[in-house]
């Protein structure tokens, strides 16, 4: 090297940095050291290490070489590098660009595929709830629901609802685990709440309200079938999914929390409001297993028709005769909004009149009868 030194250069292979003269012939750095052999970068091979404006120092390095780094003082060659090579890449600025980019990147896609598993696929995660924390949520929910209500355990009235149970449940070929038990449950004002609930873990809880409101055996296993298909379809823990989310989901994991949060009716509501299709979903499981059960769907029908009817004022009442079939799908939207505040029933069920007229009667009836007289006056009496 006969060239005063004017950078510092680092080969990777030692410990130690050596004083290297460097020169520029616009297409290549040759950098010379003593003793040892010329070394040659093709200025397009060159990434940036750190610096490139002017009056700044300049640290680069060799495109896929990993060790070598070569340090050039602020001034005129550092200058003259950089000016005239604006294709020179910021080699290590790119990588974390690039590195944040992909980790940005990933974090966006996992928070699109857990927001997509939450809004459009929670049943998908309700089947890998443990246990544990379905059955944490379903006592919560429960006792929002029953609070101090009175048990209606007559037993000749669970005996007769038990003998439905039964009828619907050999129309299923693979009907799920369940348990059925009915409450008085009542609202602000003493008023009898009506309404029935597939709750987590399949649990369903009629309200002796739905039970007075009921006007054949038919009526009330059409609910049952009903809530039965929420059960089977798994749409109370996918509510869980969709309402609570990967946050307190993740919570009960660790620290074993319910539903503790919510103290009143409303909430439970509010959490087991289901969709317009998890409800059409309900209503074609139900009518399924009612046909195969010999047990004539109209009577869900009729009971959701009748009270559809008392939550409309009288000038709307022409609205479920069923000659409104065609409405459009805002018009029924609407339709069930204005009946939110007006029924228990709908408040969790909504009830618009396509699905009603969606439900047709079974040839035939049913065949044979689900219970006597009797029987069902003292299903009607279960809460004596």
């Amino acid at each position: 090297m006969t060239a005063k030194p004017n950078a510092e250069y680092f080969d990777g292979g030692s410990a130690h940095s050596h004083l290297a003269a460097v020169t520029f012939d616009e297409r290549n750095l040759v950098i010379a050291r003593d003793g040892e052999a010329d070394v040659i970068w093709r200025i397009d091979e060159v990434e940036l290490v750190s610096g490139g404006k002017p009056g700044q120092a300049l640290r680069l390095k060799q495109r896929g070489d990993h060790g070598s780094r070569l340090t050039l003082p602020e001034g005129e060659l550092a200058d003259s590098i950089v000016g005239g090579q604006h294709h020179i890449r910021h080699g290590e600025r790119n990588r974390m660009i690039r590195g944040a980019g992909v980790a940005l990147g990933t974090v966006a896609v996992l928070a699109g595929l857990g927001y997509g598993l939450l809004a459009v696929a929670p049943q998908a995660l309700a089947g890998l709830l443990p246990d544990r924390v379905v059955d944490t949520f379903a006592d919560g929910l429960e006792q929002s629901v029953i609070k101090t209500s009175k048990r209606c355990n007559d037993p000749a009235g669970e005996e007769a609802l038990n003998k439905i149970a039964r009828r619907i449940v050999s129309g299923a070929d693979n009907p799920p685990t369940f348990s059925l038990r009915v409450f008085d449950i009542r609202q602000a004002g003493s008023k009898k709440l009506v309404n029935a609930f597939a709750l987590p873990g399949g649990r369903m809880v009629f309200s002796a309200g739905l039970i007075e409101q009921a006007q054949s055996a038919d009526e009330v296993a059409g609910v049952m079938a009903h809530e039965l298909g929420h059960v089977a379809l798994k749409h109370p823990e996918a509510a869980i999914v969709r309402v609570y989310g990967l946050q307190m989901l993740l919570s009960i994991f660790s620290a074993g929390q319910g539903a503790e949060a919510i103290s009143n009716v409303a909430g439970v509501l509010a959490v087991l409001r289901y969709s317009r299709a998890a409800e059409t979903e309900a209503d074609e499981y139900a009518v399924t297993i009612l046909d195969e059960a010999r047990v004539d769907p109209k009577g869900l029908k009729t009971f959701f028709t009748r009270l559809l009817r008392k939550a409309l004022p009288d000038a709307e009442k022409q609205a479920t005769d069923g000659k409104d079939a065609g409405k459009t799908a805002s018009e029924e939207s609407s339709f069930a909004d204005r009946l939110k505040p007006l029924s228990d029933m709908f408040s969790t069920h909504p009830g618009t009149q396509s699905r009603i007229d969606a439900i047709q009667p079974r040839e035939g009836g049913t065949d044979p009868a689900l219970l006597t007289p009797v029987e069902w006056t003292a299903l009607k009496n279960i809460c004596r």
